[in-house]
């Protein structure tokens, strides 16, 4: 009974009755049934708030429970979503003796019985009632009733975007840990001091695993959520999923949700490099219109993919150096590389401490006993208190969760006590499957394996697993999968419907009982590939194959899961999932096996179907040459822009068409000038460009243009701006360098129209325009247009900002030209604010490391240039590679600078 109206619970608001003319499984007063009142006992000692079903342990039947639990005890609760459907009374004519014996009423109490409860739901104003005779009758009326639901639920384009599922994801995390909190009102109070500062640095808890820093930061972000309803709230849990641990990942987040809340018409830097360089500035913005709260949890499980453990992402020097005013940022972490860069740094902390004994005490009174009515002798209690191993707030939670469940009060005592023999949350978990094994697999409807195969499934999933998948997988009943799943509910999280493991402690105990060694694994991941694989192409598919099949080693079916069109065009539609496929195709030894493999599916797609669903193939052109572009196949990409572009034309000339006047032959034709179109042919002079045709560049772009005779939205102006500039790189490449300053400054002054002197978009321009003039050997010139690009910068984003160090650089060659000393100081200023930012290893600050090296080079300080080469050499081969021309480059200056300076 505990079980059937858990999963009433669970289906809330939605509730679906079929009834007859039987009653069902029900006793009197006079004639008692003693397994019932068992189940009635169960259900009241283990559920406090099940103690009303008392009142109705005689003359009801379990159908009247279950009626009234879902659907009369709140009918408001499930208006217009709870559903009846009544048989009409068979007739002896229509069915056999034996099948007219099972549908009619036990005996007249029992007609009499059910009878009345007919009435009350019949009578009732809000719930809908429905008749039917025979069973294709109702299945139909289910079917139309449940997709009203549907329909009325999520309306056709209220489907949820990624940005919304990821934040949806993040939600649950943090209500998971939100149903009871374990912890201190204190701490509560800490951070609040805190935030109440207006301090500029980020806030840090402190905390060994399981201490409860993740409980802390949800529990803390919903007292702020419900106090303070216009706050901006970014709660990001790191490890909560599988692509929760990569820093850029999150910090994107972070931009597309304050882009979305705060209405920003800004473009999200596509460049990790920028996006990094762009925090300090989207922060302010956003503290600037309310008050901000933004948490990363557990930053120590940062992880970029490279499976090198703890890197440079544990430093935390993206985080800025300088939190805006009104912006609170609070993190959390683990004793390691992350928690050391955060007390280096000076941040200030909180340390999350083991609970003491009278904590410890009230968590067993409030928990235990006050939410779930489960009492506990002093003797119990002392025995858990007194042990070291409680003091951890999740293996004391765990702990009671067992303890709860535990049916035999006159054996507990000794339950406790082997629990508590396991000196780890590990440990305890270990117990606790132990516990799931001889309940499921020895017990009432046993299942083989169960506990290791649904465990096991979760572990080698890559987001996790569904309730119906694990079902499915299991070849399991749900007579057997409710009772294991709610066994198992508190230690797991629900992700929009996607289940997984609530801590890493259950991950970690499940490895090493049932999957410790690489064959193990492996079997794993192929027995979770071969299901989904069995699946037609879907989202869920396509998140988990690839990711499966890699782990699995299995690279032919990798190879061929990639390359099926449908799989990559679900991947290539976001971020997330063109990352996954560039590590794919490295596993599969390199880009250009890609080529081959996509032309060859593109060249094969049939021509009548390519006509039926235009849209669709053409977004898929658009998102090949695009990933083509991204790694470098310039000869794929350009076919596949140039057969986009005629597909394009020829689904919007109609509606999109212009007459464009051809200079060259003085010709006047037809032209296509959707915005898609356009787009194109600046991507396919893009790829003409790298790939050092120019001159045929230069026909795109200016056809691209041309085909723009006429620009009236902001949209339209600033598309016409990028084709201006594409065009000017291109000029400067053939050393043209006057038609490509008029072409910067046309594109300078739309661009100011638009944007307003100050954008950042407007400030780029004149660097580029320095650079030009820098170029052309119009040093004062370049000068003064990175000056302006400098002033412009510094009061977008402060002196401190990688940004500003860019200008600084390019101002610091103008002045190195110029044999000025004070380039000396602007190179170490630009490199100072990238160290800073950044770190020692990355690329902007190799640049920089050279042109200081040539400096001292030229000086004749040559252990100082030798330094900075030796450094730009080494940041060089690390994102380059030995083999790219700017890493043989600054070899070769380091080889020059090293024979003057042999000893240094």
């Amino acid at each position: 009974m505990k079980l059937m109206l858990f999963q009433i619970e669970r289906c809330r608001p939605y509730f679906i009755c079929l009834m007859g003319d039987r009653f069902g499984w029900s006793q009197t007063e006079v004639k008692k049934d003693e397994i019932l009142n068992m189940t009635f006992n169960y259900a009241i000692e283990n559920n406090p708030n099940l103690k009303w079903i008392d009142n109705y342990r005689y003359n009801t039947s379990v159908t009247q429970l279950e009626i009234f639990h879902g659907v009369l005890n709140n009918p408001d609760d499930v208006k217009d979503k709870c559903f009846f459907y009544l048989r009409d009374p068979p007739s002896q004519n229509d069915v056999s003796p034996e099948l007219y014996k099972r549908l009619v009423s036990e005996s007249e109490w029992h007609k009499k019985q059910q009878d009345y409860l007919k009435s009350l739901v019949q009578q009732h104003p809000k719930i809908s009632v429905k008749k039917f005779k025979q069973a294709d009758e109702v299945s139909e009326l289910i079917k139309q009733d449940l997709k009203g639901c549907v329909d009325q639920e999520f309306p056709i384009g209220s489907e949820l975007t990624k940005l919304e599922q990821q934040g949806e994801a993040h939600a649950a995390f943090a209500s998971q840990r939100c149903r009871v909190y374990i912890g201190n009102q204190n701490y509560f109070t800490e951070i609040n001091k805190h935030r109440s500062q207006n301090i500029s640095q980020p806030f840090i808890i402190l905390g060994e695993s399981g201490c409860g820093k993740s409980a802390l930061v949800a529990n803390w972000a919903k007292q702020i959520a419900d106090s303070e309803k216009d706050t901006f709230i970014f709660l990001h849990f790191i490890g909560s999923s599988a692509d929760s641990a990569h820093y850029i990942k999150m910090i994107r987040r972070l931009f597309e949700e304050m882009k979305v809340f705060f209405s920003f018409d800004m473009q999200i830097p596509s460049s990790d490099t920028v996006l990094i360089h762009e925090i300090g500035k989207w922060l302010r913005m956003a503290g600037s219109l309310t008050k901000c709260v933004i948490v990363f949890d557990a930053v120590n499980q940062l992880d970029d993919g490279s499976g090198v453990g703890e890197s440079t992402e544990h430093d935390l020097l993206w985080i800025p150096s300088d939190i805006p005013p009104n912006v609170f940022l609070l993190i959390s972490t683990l004793p390691g590389r992350a928690m050391n860069a955060c007390i280096e740094a000076g941040f200030p902390s909180m340390r999350v401490r083991p609970l003491q004994e009278s904590q410890k005490m009230q968590i067993i009174t409030d928990y235990l006993e006050g939410i779930y009515g489960k009492s506990l002798t002093t003797e119990q209690k002392e025995m858990i208190i007194n042990v070291k191993q409680t003091s951890n707030p999740l293996y004391l939670k765990s702990l009671l969760d067992e303890v709860r469940m535990f049916g035999s009060f006159r054996t507990l005592t000794n339950k406790i006590s082997e629990y508590l023999s396991a000196e780890s949350p590990q440990d305890l978990f270990a117990k606790i499957l132990e516990r799931l094994e001889e309940e499921f697999e020895k017990g009432q409807n046993p299942r083989k394996d169960l506990v290791r195969d649904a465990t096991t499934a979760l572990w080698c999933s890559n987001r996790g697993m569904s309730e119906s998948e694990l079902v499915e997988l299991l070849d399991i009943p749900s007579a057997v999968w409710s009772p294991f799943y709610i066994s198992l509910y508190e230690n797991l999280v629900n992700r929009n419907g996607i289940l997984n493991f609530f801590h890493d402690h259950l991950r970690q105990a499940v490895e090493r009982k049932y999957i410790p060694t690489h064959e193990a694994k492996v079997k794993g991941y192929l027995c979770l590939a071969d299901f989904h694989a069995a699946k037609d192409t879907t989202d869920r598919t396509v998140e988990e194959l690839p990711f499966l099949l890699t782990k699995a080693g299995q690279l032919e079916r990798l190879k061929e899961t990639i390359t099926d069109l449908e799989v990559f065009y679900r991947l290539s539609d976001n971020e997330d999932g063109i990352f996954e496929l560039i590590k794919a195709w490295k596993t599969l030894g390199g880009f250009d096996l890609s080529e081959e493999a996509y032309m060859s599916k593109v060249q094969k797609i049939p021509k009548k179907d390519i006509m039926q669903n235009s849209t669709y193939f053409c977004k898929l052109y658009s998102r090949l040459g695009n990933f083509f572009l991204i790694i470098g196949i310039m000869e794929a990409a350009k076919k596949i822009f140039k057969t986009l572009i005629k597909q394009l034309e020829l689904n919007y000339g109609e509606s999109h068409g212009t007459v464009v006047y051809n200079v060259h032959d003085h010709t006047w034709k037809y032209r296509c000038k959707h915005p898609d179109v356009i787009k194109g042919l600046h991507e396919l002079g893009t790829v003409y460009s790298k790939l050092g045709e120019y001159d045929k560049a230069v026909r795109v772009y200016i056809d691209a243009i041309n085909r723009q005779n006429r620009v009236t939205t902001p949209t339209q102006k600033l598309q016409l701006c990028e084709g201006l500039l594409g065009l000017s790189t291109v000029y400067i490449q053939k050393e043209d360098m006057l038609k490509a300053k008029k072409l910067m400054l046309r594109a300078l002054e739309l661009a100011t129209f638009v944007l307003g002197k100050k954008h950042n978009f407007v400030a780029a321009i004149f660097t580029r325009l320095g650079q030009l003039s820098y170029k052309q050997g119009r040093v004062d010139e370049a000068l003064a247009y990175c000056l302006h690009d400098l002033k412009v910068t510094r009061s977008e984003v402060g002196t401190n900002h990688p940004r500003t160090a860019i200008v600084l650089n390019e101002i610091g060659l103008i002045y190195d030209d110029k044999n000025d000393s004070m380039a000396t100081q602007l190179y170490e200023a630009a490199l100072s604010i990238f160290l800073e930012t950044y770190g020692k290893n990355f690329l902007g600050t190799g640049t920089i490391r050279y042109n200081l090296g040539a400096l001292y080079l030229g000086t004749n300080h040559f252990a100082q240039s030798k330094y900075q080469f030796t450094e730009s050499y080494r940041v060089y081969v690390l994102f380059l590679g030995e083999d790219h021309p700017e890493t043989k480059a600054v070899k070769q200056a380091l080889d020059v600078v090293s024979t003057m300076a042999p000893y240094e």
